[in-house]
């Protein structure tokens, strides 16, 4: 296998429990495929390990179009934590909206993450674990990988923002969230607390 979305995909097979991957396998075989993609043989597919699963996945769907088929399967087993097809994650509001709402900090109706924006660039160091819990319901592979190549935390934050201005609140709630678990002092400082 090549490739970061291989070893992405493959980190969330991983993830999975045997239950879970076990259910992941069996949806696989019954998803409604694009014309022209034959489905895995279940002889190939039933005793795959992550690791055979992934291989499948690419070898006979391809790289990008094997990612969309898996997200697709996660999302129907309810395992939507997990990485979602490449594309603009939140264009479509429907996967941010399987979190809970949060209160936008600040006295106006401007969220958190609008309201702080020069203060979280300016001061957010653990930036790889805020995109480890955005992947998949908000950012997408080439997203991740694209600010990821960024030197340092200020330059990975700005380009995360240059992101933001497409989002809706849910995706702004869920990068506030992953803030507020990586950066729980610095977010109760900004909101006041």
């Amino acid at each position: 296998m090549t490739g970061s979305s291989n070893s992405l995909l493959l980190e969330t097979l991983d993830d999975l429990g045997e239950d879970d991957l076990k259910r992941f396998k069996h949806k696989l075989k019954r998803m409604q495929l694009e014309k022209g993609y034959q489905a895995i043989p279940w002889g190939r597919l039933e005793k795959g390990d992550p690791v055979d699963v992934t291989d499948l996945l690419i070898s006979h769907y391809g790289e990008r179009y094997g990612v969309e088929v898996a997200v697709q399967v996660l999302r129907e087993i309810k395992c939507i934590q997990h990485p979602t097809a490449v594309g603009d994650r939140c264009s479509d509001p429907a996967p941010c909206q399987a979190g809970g709402k949060v209160q936008n900090a600040g006295s106006n109706d401007e969220h958190f993450v609008n309201q702080h924006r020069a203060q979280l660039i300016q001061r957010v160091m653990a930036v790889d674990g805020i995109l480890d819990s955005l992947y998949g319901p908000v950012l997408d592979l080439e997203q991740i990988q694209s600010i990821r190549a960024e030197r340092s935390s200020v330059e990975k934050m700005r380009k995360l923002y240059e992101l933001v201005p497409k989002w809706d609140n849910d995706c702004k709630d869920r990068l506030y969230q992953a803030l507020k678990e990586k950066h729980r002092p610095l977010v109760e400082e900004l909101e006041g607390i």
